[in-house]
């Protein structure tokens, strides 16, 4: 009902030429407007044997209503650790991310979120929790919920009044799910004792919204002061206080597209690395398949699952990026520096590949072969990583470790005449290695 009344509403604004907004590109002489293009989009999520049933519905109503019509089928994963309603929701919005439009308007009303704000109160969930949906998430969202602030019996009126039919979800009457309980257990009874109840939670839901905006504000700013590239330094973290400190790092991680265990097991943790002297120890889990954050040294750290991947060889010019799976990727980015790797020679097999045993680097001519385990000590490279860290090697001799060290022998060197390309202009004659992990 909520879909249909939302598609019918903007489409009534179509027919008033309401629907346009001024082009980008327009020509500033002739004041040209284009109107935005309606469409709609279905999402088959294959979870109900009448899923079929709903797409071709779908299909006769834009018909009908001459809106274009576009539907996608996604595979859920039913086994999901998160669960059926977030393994369906992340293979939703990833159907929708993938539309190329400039806006998406979602059905939501404010009954959907007074729902939300409830079960996240009753998840002991905080502000950010409490803010539930946003009507437009930020400048940079496509996603926008017009309706949000519209009661769930105002859209029963409307669709009423226009004669509208649709379909309802045989899945909402599924006591299994929490807020189905919510709706049908719980949701009269509390409206019959507070009618404002809908309109109040959603008037909350904005104000917390407010104070989450405020607490990532101070967390923004606590940032400069203790980050360490893709780190956070403790000693810089243990002078804030100590609410601040948890604000930090659940902003922190979130920034990372993680998501945080309980504030309990937050705060005791951090407590722990408080007083604990083995540290590196410590492990805050943030999940199944999930990174974990660790400490090491005076870094705060985000820490994969154990990793691996294949390596990857060639002959000739380096690839522009080489792809490592849930590792990340390496890239190759063109350089003239001291240390950047020498161009290929004939011949060379080169090669990308995870550290190995025994593994060794000559990093200058006097010092010989040192071992690449005391590279990485001396990088402050924490444990969990040296064993995924990529090396580049060369028939077989280590090359380069990553962002990190590169052997003296193969590194770009003063010339007494400069290097040109054919048209002329100084030619670059090396390229320096560029890890970026999957989870940072």
């Amino acid at each position: 009902m909520d879909s249909t009344v939302l598609l019918h509403a903007l489409v009534e604004l179509r027919s008033q030429g309401l629907l346009q907004a001024g082009s980008d590109h327009a020509d500033a002489d002739d004041g040209a407007m284009r109107r935005r293009q309606l469409a709609a989009h279905h999402v088959h999520h294959g979870l109900s044997p009448n899923a079929d049933e709903w797409a071709a519905h779908c299909a006769r109503v834009c018909a009908e209503w001459e809106v274009a019509f576009t539907a996608s089928r996604v595979d859920v994963d039913r086994k999901s650790a998160s669960g059926l309603e977030a393994a369906a929701r992340a293979a939703r919005y990833a159907a929708l991310d993938a539309q190329a439009c400039d806006r998406i308007l979602l059905a939501h009303h404010a009954r959907d979120q007074a729902e939300t704000v409830l079960l996240q109160l009753l998840r002991g969930g905080g502000p950010h929790g409490l803010a539930a949906m946003p009507a437009h998430a930020d400048v940079d969202s496509r996603y926008l919920r017009p309706l949000l602030t519209v009661s769930h019996q105002e859209i029963r009126d409307y669709a009423a009044r226009n004669q509208l039919e649709w379909i309802d979800d045989e899945s909402n009457d599924d006591a299994r799910f929490a807020r189905n309980r919510l709706r049908h257990r719980v949701w009269a009874g509390l409206t019959a004792a507070f009618p404002s109840a809908e309109r109040a939670m959603a008037r909350a839901a904005g104000l917390q919204a407010d104070a989450a905006f405020l607490l990532d504000e101070l967390a923004r700013v606590d940032l400069a002061q203790c980050r360490d590239g893709d780190a956070l330094r403790w000693s810089a973290l243990q002078a804030l206080p100590r609410r601040r400190r948890a604000n930090l790092v659940r902003y922190w991680v979130r920034c990372h597209g993680l998501t945080m265990p309980p504030e309990r097991r937050l705060d005791d943790w951090l407590r722990q690395l408080d007083c604990g002297r083995d540290t590196q120890r410590m492990v805050l889990s943030l999940g199944p398949h999930q990174p974990s954050l660790r400490r090491y040294r005076d870094l705060l750290c985000i820490a994969p699952e154990a990793l691996v991947w294949d390596a990857c060889s060639w002959t000739g010019g380096p690839p522009t990026e080489i792809h490592l799976g849930a590792s990340g990727s390496v890239r190759f980015e063109p350089s003239d520096d001291a240390d950047a790797v020498r161009a290929p020679q004939r011949g060379e097999v080169w090669t990308l590949r995870p550290r190995q045993a025994g593994d060794r680097i000559a990093l200058s001519p006097r010092s010989g072969h040192v071992s690449l385990k005391n590279v990485m000590q001396h990088a402050a490279v924490p444990p969990w990583l040296r064993e995924v860290w990529p090396m580049l090697t060369c028939d077989n001799e280590v090359v380069a470790v990553a962002g990190i060290a590169t052997a003296f022998a193969y590194r770009v060197r003063a010339t007494p005449d400069a290097v040109t390309a054919p048209d002329g202009a100084p030619q670059v004659r090396g390229v320096q290695l560029q890890w970026k992990p999957a989870w940072l």
